[in-house]
């Protein structure tokens, strides 16, 4: 089947959904809910508005508001929920954007059917479609029956010219349509996935200057498969095939293989693949896993804005309850690489370990640390006839490079008071990075953070009022560069009015001192919450900053936010 006979994909989906309907189990008729319409109405909306003004230089928008809501709609036995946002935010960014700011979704809902009609999102996998935006209609039915089945169309960017587009880079028209079907028992699942985009190669007046954009088409299919047929054993596997055209007004392949004429393939595409492999396995309160995954160099669908591509990643996961199950402990060792096609100029190879351990050590006191260490070696392939005429190539041109990086993290949280309305809190966390070259970290290339926190927090039950405070300090050795901070915090909140408003002033201040700079923080914040019959919040917020530097002038701003939300 030829992925532009949208023929053959019509049929394909009218045979699916026969299927589905086919295999679903009949269901009895509720005369007396018929009867009765039930109708509700539920949600909530909310506005929110935000005010800006600062004496800096390329500030943000000194207003900007949002209005957000989720309505459902019941009747009979249907329900239609409708999400919905309007924004004034990228009113005034001087170029266009490809997609919608003010977006709103209705999927009505009845029984095992559910729709997706406005700007709206859905996952398959992640490597088919995952969460991209469009601007069309979805449809998921989930029958009793073992089958199930997805489906999606419609835009997925509009087009933009390259006098409007951001850095001159036009956009062209896309359209995407997906499918994901699935036969689903006890003890194992098969299913199939099918994603089309293409960009409309009209959409755009050509004007001699594309800035190397070309229309493009995708086809991708996955097969997934889960089963866990062994006790206490499951196996998971996807694997998927996208086949990319990166010009579609390139010319077409007429003697290729049987996979370029299944596909129409053209001189500009490429078939790229995707395999993960997932085991887990139970032995007692003992969890094991296991995780394979290889990604070709320049994977990429037109249904997904961000992909990992281009490496091996194998890796071992265990946790475990000890101490009466007071303490619990999960680790992960895992192995990855890059370069699999060979053709870089250096490729990477990097070891993963990770360690979390929670102790609950009485009801008052809880402990959690965790640690983590990355290490990715990188080896620089020259050429070996750079190595024989180029006299200034050295040793340490053709030895591997290290870069190591640890963090760690400790927790510490104590409870006391006669109802436990006081709490102290300890945090430290410290991350390092060294670069290392021939077994030698040189001067400048190794860097440390550390922090340190302590909060304290005090509730005084009969007067509703609380008072909360923190230190701050961190210290920073990044190269030749050595700077530090220390801050601290106080706030205070009080309920009123039959605890329907709640007030909260705060303070905090912060210093930076580094060899060449010194630099300094003030803060004020305020807010105010008031409740009216339960479903009416009203609130506003302030927060005022003043800053000033040795190296630069003092710069004050402002915020206030005022939120408006109904619940019913």
């Amino acid at each position: 089947m030829k992925i532009n006979d949208k023929n053959n994909w019509l049929k394909l989906l009218i045979v699916l959904l026969f299927l589905v309907a086919k295999n679903g189990y009949s269901q009895d008729v509720d005369l007396e809910s018929f009867y009765k319409p039930n109708f509700k109405v539920t949600g909530g909306v909310n506005a929110n508005m935000i005010y800006y003004n600062g004496n800096q230089q390329n500030s943000r928008e000194p207003f900007s508001y949002l209005l957000s809501g989720n309505l459902n709609v019941s009747a009979f036995s249907f329900n239609i929920p409708i999400f919905y946002s309007l924004t004034n935010q990228g009113n005034n960014l001087g170029y266009t954007v490809p997609f919608d700011f003010n977006r709103i979704c209705i999927m009505p809902k009845y029984k095992w059917v559910k729709a997706y009609i406005g700007n709206a999102s859905m996952t398959f996998s992640p490597y088919t479609l995952s969460g991209i935006p469009f601007r069309g209609v979805g449809l998921e039915l989930t029958p009793r029956s073992p089958f199930k089945m997805s489906l999606m169309g419609g835009q997925l960017s509009k087009a933009v010219n390259d006098e409007d587009a951001l850095g001159g880079v036009p956009v062209y028209e896309r359209f995407g349509y997906g499918i994901k079907t699935s036969f689903e028992k006890e003890r194992y699942k098969i299913g199939w996935i099918g994603f089309y985009a293409k960009d409309n190669a009209n959409s755009l007046a050509y004007t001699g200057n594309d800035n190397g954009v070309t229309p493009k088409s995708n086809f991708v299919n996955s097969l997934l498969f889960s089963t866990s047929l062994l006790k206490d054993l499951t196996f998971n596997i996807e694997y998927a095939l996208s086949v990319l055209t990166d010009d579609t007004r390139s010319e077409n392949i007429y003697r290729g293989g049987f996979r370029e004429k299944l596909f129409s393939a053209k001189e500009s595409t490429t078939f790229l693949n995707a395999l993960n492999v997932n085991f887990d396995y139970n032995i007692q309160k003992t969890k094991l896993g296991l995780t394979y995954e290889r990604i070709d160099p320049n994977y990429n669908t037109l249904g997904a804005l961000y992909f990992n591509n281009d490496l091996e990643n194998i890796a071992l996961r265990l946790s475990r309850p000890f101490y009466n199950d007071n303490i619990n402990v999960s680790a992960s060792l895992g192995y990855q690489r890059d370069d699999l096609a060979h053709n870089k100029k250096q490729d990477s190879k990097r070891v993963v370990a990770s360690i979390n351990m929670n102790y609950k050590i009485t009801d008052q006191l809880n402990f959690t640390g965790s640690y983590s260490n990355f290490s990715t070696y990188t080896n620089k392939k020259l050429d070996q006839f750079e190595l024989i005429n180029n006299p200034n190539v050295v040793a340490a041109d053709t030895l591997n490079y290290r870069q190591l990086s640890q963090n760690a993290n400790l927790n510490m949280s104590y409870s006391f008071g006669k109802k436990k309305n006081q709490n102290m809190n300890f945090n430290y966390s410290i991350a390092g990075q060294a670069n290392e070259q021939g077994g030698i970290i040189r001067k400048g290339q190794a860097s440390t953070v550390q922090n340190y926190n302590l909060g304290h927090s005090i509730n005084f039950l009969g007067i509703k009022t609380a008072l909360n405070s923190s230190l701050n300090y961190t210290n920073n050795q990044v190269g030749k560069f050595d700077n530090s901070s220390i801050g601290a915090s106080v706030g205070v909140s009080k309920k009123l009015l039959k605890e329907k408003l709640n007030s909260n002033f705060g303070l905090l201040y912060n210093n930076t001192q580094s060899e060449e700079n010194s630099s300094s923080v003030f803060g004020i914040k305020l807010n105010n919450s008031y409740t009216v019959l339960q479903k009416h919040n009203f609130s506003l917020g302030m927060i005022s900053m003043f800053r000033s530097s040795t190296n630069k002038s003092s710069n004050n701003d402002i915020m206030m936010n005022f939120n408006y939300g109904y619940s019913f």
